[in-house]
């Protein structure tokens, strides 16, 4: 008989990594324990959880080896499982997010020992864009298990509609599924005078005009590219503030490259969570992404719930659920001359359409990623899963 709705299944989320410097990742997995009231396993490197802390509250870290297997594929010795098996020998339901690493092997076994239905949540990693680099070893984890899991997967859930039809070229079964990730809504009642304080402290003018880098420093979120870009736009006016940790790309490159264009407006900040990174967005103007990918971009609807218009690359797959939105830029390719146009248009506006624009995304956020919203859709999902399992056994 399939699960009544006031007897919801239990649910175990599993993925690697769920600490804070993580980012959109782990914000979403969050989400999806509360809504579905679940138990997560994180197969986490035990001293990036010691420096970070969990990312999720009452998470179970698995800590991983230290050999090459755990660094390369997040692997855990049998001897750290046993938590882990007890949460999923228990469990009527699996959410398997993310792919080519050791916690699909885990979590398989369960599957197959107990005839638990599970999701694959792939938050990216199905995008052709990561074929791009270590592809033998993604391409034989899909030959000899990947593929499967995805087929035998209750269902296979993307944040939007582009990151689906860019996993078609891997996968495309009937089992997938579209469901937007929710974003809360950043407080803006008191935007006047956090705007003043965090101005005052950067150094920057009331009137001048501030853009946002939001992200890690890697070299696929294209930190250098965007100095270059608001740089060459040659508006005295306008500054960049750029947010968060280093990950290839150092602070120190982005000061180097501003000051190679005689950029003075930059503004390094650092790795800011929680209230910081929020205040720093009431901040600016605007927000800018030029990156390669994002399959959905936390930090693209966090600003645009702080009212800000979006400069977006084509990368950013939010888009395809924003084009009836005036809510900003949408670059039709990666060029810098692109990016450039963009920004001056972005600086030469009057105020009262970029107030538009910002009003308009805020809206849609509200509306279209709220976490009742999501509740429900994960819900009926789960639910769906289960009378698919009930009509097996």
């Amino acid at each position: 008989m399939p699960i009544a709705t006031n007897n919801p299944p239990r649910v175990l989320l599993t993925g690697v990594w769920l600490v804070p410097s993580s980012g959109g990742y782990v914000k979403t997995i969050d989400c999806f324990r509360q809504a579905l009231n679940a138990d997560v396993v994180s197969f986490t490197d035990e001293i990036e959880l010691q420096q970070e802390g969990s990312g999720i509250a009452g998470a179970h870290h698995v800590p991983t080896g230290q050999g090459l297997p755990g660094r390369l594929f997040n692997w855990a010795p049998r001897s750290k499982l046993a938590e882990a098996d007890i949460l999923a020998a228990n469990c009527d339901l699996i959410s398997c997010h993310g792919f080519f690493r050791y916690h699909v092997l885990w979590m398989r076994k369960w599957v197959r020992r107990g005839g638990i239905p599970y999701w694959v949540v792939p938050h990216g990693s199905l995008d052709p864009y990561v074929f791009t680099y270590r592809a033998l070893q993604k391409r034989l984890f899909l030959a000899l298990v990947g593929r499967r899991h995805l087929r035998e997967a209750a269902h296979v859930i993307f944040s939007t509609h582009r990151e689906r039809d860019k996993a078609a070229a891997i996968y495309a079964g009937a089992n997938t599924r579209v469901v937007p990730w929710p974003v809360a809504p950043i407080e803006t009642a008191d935007r006047d005078a956090v705007r003043n304080r965090m101005r005052t402290a950067m150094g920057i003018l009331p009137e001048d005009l501030v853009l946002i880098y939001l992200g890690r420093l890697h070299d696929m979120k294209r930190p250098l590219e965007t100095i270059e870009v608001v740089a060459r736009a040659e508006n005295k006016r306008l500054h960049l503030v750029v947010v968060g940790p280093e990950e290839g790309v150092t602070l120190d490159d982005c000061e180097t490259k501003a000051a190679s264009l005689g950029f003075k407006n930059l503004h390094m900040m650092g790795k800011q969570w929680g209230q910081q990174k929020d205040d720093l967005l009431l901040a600016a103007d605007g927000y800018i992404s030029l990156s390669i990918r994002e399959n959905f971009g936390h930090s693209v609807a966090e600003a645009m719930s702080a009212n800000l218009p979006v400069i977006l690359s084509p990368g950013n797959d939010l888009i395809g659920e924003l084009q009836e939105v005036r809510c900003g830029w949408f670059l039709h390719d990666d060029r810098l001359e692109t990016g450039i146009r963009a920004t001056r248009e972005f600086a030469d506006c009057h105020v009262g359409i970029r107030h538009e624009m910002g009003r308009l995304g805020r809206e849609w956020v509200c509306r279209e990623l709220s976490f009742d919203r999501f509740r429900t859709r994960l819900q009926d999902l789960a639910l769906e899963a289960m009378a698919g399992r009930n009509r097996k056994l």
